[in-house]
């Protein structure tokens, strides 16, 4: 350590310049010789000299001031150098007074800025109503309750306010022993200044973080002369430019807050239209976010800003894979519907428009205006009675698959399967009532009828190749209103069209009183009948021959 000589060589130097204040924020509790007296007498004889004292806790003994300033008299030119500390040894608070057996105790910090204040004949006022409160000009200083935000339910003893690092985490000059000892400092500088003395080495652990640390380690750290500036500095703001202390919220309007935009962060990321929005918005909103709070902080507000970063970033990302999750779903859903049933072209097509489809989840039921297609075969039951029954499902599944591929060709919606017989639905389900739009679905199912007998010639060809029986097909096509939705139960549930128009297009297909198909004629192996509905929605590039009317069995009007 600094003997006394070199200590009072250093303190007659600075005075010999007038500063306004000194304080040592040295532990001298002990002499260290030689010029023990000399120190001292300088001690006692200059009045604007503060010195440090430490505290005693639970733990600790405490460091009394030096013996020649340690009675009641000299009080005022003791003060604590106690820091309050955070986790990870930030100092975020300035502590003002702290009590100390039957006596409340100034700190250091807080004695040198009085100290100051007098000078310029300003001193701490009167608060109303209530006189505890320390008082500077216009500002009052509202102790920390230990319901603020991070440091609810902390313990906080004594009289603490938020620290202000105002200009920065080290806005002071600094100079070293040894250039004041070597004549390198105009003394010029310190006239009228405040002047702290300390130490900075490794063997005096007297460093500690400030919130600049988050920026990284070096950044960060501050010398325990540093701390006592910046709690001068805040003082002596409020009572030259009326500075208040930075506010804080309670911590129920921290948990309100957090809470706010952890909610919009989840809404933000459940409705996102695109993951590349999302990242570009994310990172705006942070960057805005991070601003804002700095920006409130250099006015004197504290707003929480990691824990809010932290749940608005969170809360968007479990957003987004909740949506994600609840799309699998409704993709599985959708898929396990109509993958196997159509085209991938409509498949896609009704993912694309699936809130057009699904409400809450689950498949809506609506009035769609759609054509359906029904066939069957002729000749069926004597094929099913003539072949074992491995080749009898082969030939089936054949015929269902070839047929499948075609209704699928002309983007059909596979319905059901009943035996021999088919549906397909064309026009679901997606809801689309525009004339040419209707007009188009029906040429679509009278295109997927002719084909479906064109395949059925190819098969048959193949059946004859090899002696199997051949088949006739029989197709009725309708145009109508229908109830589209799913019916079953959970499991096992299908898709499907109801109602008057789809019983219609069924009968069609098994009207007796038109001719029926000839298998050992291609150009009459299939007959299609449409009805009046659908021949009009056609155009001029179809045939279409009149078979006149009929009376549907179940059918009125």
């Amino acid at each position: 350590p600094l003997t006394d000589t070199k200590l009072a060589e250093t303190l007659e130097t600075i005075l010999k310049a007038s500063p306004t204040a000194i304080g040592i924020d040295i532990y001298r509790n002990f002499s260290v010789p030689p010029g023990t007296k000399r120190f001292h007498k300088l001690l006692v004889d200059n009045p604007n000299i503060i010195v440090v004292e430490k505290h005693p806790t639970a733990t600790t003994p405490g460091v009394p001031p030096p013996e020649v300033l340690a009675g009641t008299n000299n009080r005022k030119r003791v003060g604590f150098a106690d820091i309050a500390l955070d986790s990870g040894g930030i100092v975020r608070r300035n502590l003002m007074f702290n009590q100390n057996g039957d006596m409340v105790g100034f700190s250091f910090a807080l004695r040198l800025a009085l100290k100051y204040l007098a000078s310029k004949n300003i001193y701490p006022q009167e608060n109303k109503p209530n006189p505890a409160l320390l008082r500077l000009g216009h500002v009052v200083f509202y102790p920390l309750t230990g319901d603020e935000g991070g440091y609810a339910n902390m313990d906080m003893g004594g009289y603490q306010i938020i620290l202000d690092y105002i200009g920065g985490i080290k806005p002071f000059p600094h100079f070293s022993f040894g250039d004041l000892w070597d004549g390198h400092i105009d003394t010029a500088l310190l006239k009228d200044q405040i002047i702290i003395l300390g130490g900075h080495s490794e063997s005096v652990k007297d460093q500690f973080h400030a919130p600049h640390a988050i920026l990284g380690y070096d950044q960060g750290e501050i010398t325990g002369s540093t701390y006592h500036a910046h709690a001068v500095r805040q003082f002596l703001e409020a009572a030259f430019n009326g500075r208040n202390p930075i506010a804080v919220w309670n911590v129920w309007t921290e948990y309100l807050w957090i809470f706010l935009w952890t909610g919009c962060g989840l809404l933000i990321g459940w409705f996102a239209i695109s993951s590349w929005i999302l990242i570009l918005f994310t990172a705006i909103s942070s960057i805005l976010l991070i601003t804002a709070c700095i920006f409130a902080f250099t006015i004197g507000f504290w707003i929480p800003l990691v824990p809010t970063l932290l749940g608005w970033n969170a809360a968007m990302a479990l957003g987004t894979v909740l949506r994600s999750s609840e799309q699998r779903h409704e993709q599985q859903l959708l898929m396990g519907l109509f993958e196997k049933h159509s085209s991938p072209k409509v498949a896609r097509t009704i993912w694309k428009h699936r809130d057009e489809v699904l409400e809450d989840g689950r498949i809506c039921p609506k009035v769609l205006m759609a054509t359906m297609v029904f066939s069957d075969l002729q000749g069926f039951t004597k094929i099913s009675e003539s072949m074992p029954p491995k080749q009898f499902l082969d030939w089936l599944n054949r015929y269902l698959g070839a047929m499948t591929d075609v209704i699928m060709k002309h983007d059909g919606v596979l319905d059901d399967y009943a035996g021999d017989g088919i549906k397909a639905n064309f026009g679901v389900p997606i809801e689309n009532v525009a004339p040419e739009q209707v007009s188009l679905n029906a040429r679509k199912a009278v295109d997927c009828a002719f084909e479906l007998g064109q395949e059925l010639n190819r098969l048959n060809r193949e059946s004859k190749a090899v002696d199997f029986p051949i088949v006739g097909m029989r197709i009725g096509v309708h145009t109508g209103s229908v109830v589209v939705g799913t019916v079953g139960s959970k499991q096992r549930m299908k898709y499907t069209t109801v109602g008057s128009n789809v019983n219609l297009a069924a009968r069609l297909e098994s009207l007796r009183e038109v001719p029926g198909p000839d298998p050992h004629d291609e150009t009459n192996s299939f007959r299609i009948l449409v009805s009046a509905a659908t021949a009009k929605l056609l155009g001029d590039n179809y045939h279409v021959t009149s078979q006149g009317s009929f009376h549907l069995k179940g059918i009125q009007g």
